[in-house]
């Protein structure tokens, strides 16, 4: 019989378990786009009879012929969604402007005076950083709900996540409070011009409707937000490795350092400070709708006009300046590559350098840029598809025959499953509010309470859909996994949408 030689077998080396990684942002956006570029083959196509002012009227859908989306349409739908269609706004203001703020952020990288300004505030917040994290919720909230804050989370993000790295949290501390701030914000929109101001003109009622219950919202979403953030903030900085970011918090640290020794500012530093947050808050109050905000005044609508009426100001500066109020991306990109030029000079830098950071700010932020278009190629294919209508009408069939305290409910899981979809304010109103407007009455709700479902909804799925902006720029920024922020974000969504389903069953019995 033969012998067994033990020593001159080899140990059986175990088989490592890999773990799953989630695909890079890229990758999610065009298998999502796929997914459903494959639902046009299912989803029949169909359309709305439109009114003058191009609104779907109520119970005229028809089917049309099927327009199914194949591999070319997929490919195109990024390009599309980057130039613009008939149908879908362009995204590449929005990138544009991006990219331009990754120029400012360098400029003031550089001279370091962002480094020194942020280890003031993680200086001054450096045993209470639940304060610090109420405040910054808060006033995203704000800027939510006042101008609906959306596409411009990247830029507060960007700031955040040094501090918070800084104060011993993980950098999802950071995207939290822009993405989930502003949202809960927009979720109760107060004067938004863009959520309810445009809802509750399709519908013919009054803004102020139901004003004071979405100030009660806000109110609540505001403290639970942060509530919420405060808490995981808390046990991150208490148990580091808790934290779903931890295999990468030395990288993060060395990516997005502080200021470290003397944080004392130079005299240019300290003008370039005031230049950069000059340049701040003319991007808020630009943005600020303010002839809505408070009636009656008009002078920011004014001041162009007298300008274009007087001649050597309207040939020197121009005749058709955007009043302050009306800005959006082209005018903010105009307006932030003015301060970093104006900066550089201010710092003492020759127009070589300047032009140098400029270019490599941009280059920094050109892969958060190209996640625009991305998101927007969804919408690209499900217009080209016509499945908008059909996934409209069905909602159309399942809610009119709901008794009201089911049909607010469903109403808002129905305008969440859209907006997930359409993640823009305007977008989603023209094509669904009259037909949603309309239901609710039959369905004895009051139409300020459809506005605030709809604002709801809408701010529920800018939280987590992919097709979010705020969503997909961020986490792209802050290197944190699609699936990672979901993970994170789902179980607070479903808090918030629980919060909201209660608010409105109050709604219901208060009358509003």
């Amino acid at each position: 019989m033969g012998t067994v030689d033990v020593a001159s077998e080899k140990p059986k080396k175990k088989k490592e378990k890999k773990e799953f990684k989630s695909p890079n942002t890229y990758v999610i956006l065009m298998i999502v786009i796929a997914l459903v570029a494959v639902l046009t083959w299912f989803v029949p196509g169909g359309q709305y009879e439109l009114d003058e002012s191009g609104q779907a009227i109520a119970g005229t859908y028809q089917v049309m012929e099927s327009n199914p989306q194949g591999i070319w349409d997929i490919l195109v739908a990024p390009i599309i969604g980057m130039v613009g269609s008939e149908t879908t706004d362009a995204a590449i203001s929005i990138s544009l402007f991006i990219m331009i703020f990754g120029a400012f952020l360098q400029m003031l990288d550089e001279s370091s005076i962002l480094k020194i300004a942020l280890k003031k505030i993680s200086d001054a917040f450096k045993d209470n950083m639940t304060v610090l994290i109420t405040i910054l919720v808060a006033v995203m909230a704000l800027l939510g709900t006042v101008m609906g804050a959306y596409e411009d989370a990247i830029v507060y993000a960007i700031m955040f996540i040094p501090i918070f790295l800084a104060l011993g949290a993980d950098t999802i501390v950071a995207i939290m409070i822009p993405i989930l701030g502003t949202q809960a914000g927009c979720l109760a929109s107060t004067v938004n011009p863009f959520s309810v101001g445009l809802a509750s003109g399709i519908a013919g009622v009054s803004p102020g409707e139901g004003l004071i219950f979405r100030v009660v919202l806000l109110i609540a979403m505001i403290a639970l937000v942060s509530f919420i953030i405060a808490r995981y903030a808390a046990m991150v900085k208490k148990h580091p490795e808790r934290s779903l970011q931890f295999f990468r918090h030395e990288e993060d640290l060395k990516e997005f350092p502080m200021a470290e020794g003397d944080t004392k500012f130079t005299r240019r530093q300290a003008i370039g400070l005031v230049v950069m947050c000059a340049a701040i808050v003319v991007m808020i109050i630009s943005l600020v709708p303010w002839t809505s905000l408070i009636p009656g005044f008009t002078l920011f609508d004014d001041l162009p006009v007298w300008i274009a009426g007087t001649p050597i100001l309207s040939t020197i500066i121009g005749s058709d300046i955007t009043p302050f109020g009306s800005w959006y991306f082209v005018e903010l990109s105009m307006e932030l590559l003015v301060f970093t030029i104006v900066t550089g000079f201010i710092l003492g830098y020759k127009i070589d350098d300047t032009v140098d950071i400029v270019m490599r700010g941009c280059a920094n932020l050109l892969p958060v840029a190209l996640v625009v278009p991305l998101a927007r190629g969804i919408q690209v294919i499900m217009d080209a598809g016509g499945i908008t209508a059909t996934i409209l009408h069905f909602g159309e069939m399942t809610l009119s025959a709901l008794p009201p305290a089911v049909f607010v409910v469903v109403a808002l899981l129905f305008y969440f499953i859209l907006a997930c979809f359409i993640p823009s304010s305007t977008g989603l109103a023209a094509a669904t509010f009259s037909i949603m407007a309309s239901l609710s009455v039959f369905a004895g709700v009051s139409i300020p309470l459809m506005v605030t479902i709809y604002s709801m909804a809408l701010g529920l799925a800018k939280m987590i859909t992919p097709c979010s902006i705020a969503v997909m720029t961020c986490t792209q920024a802050a290197h944190v996994g699609y699936g990672t922020w979901v993970k994170k974000a789902a179980p607070i969504v479903a808090i918030l949408f629980v919060v909201c389903c209660v608010f409105l069953e109050v709604g219901l019995l208060i009358g509003q």
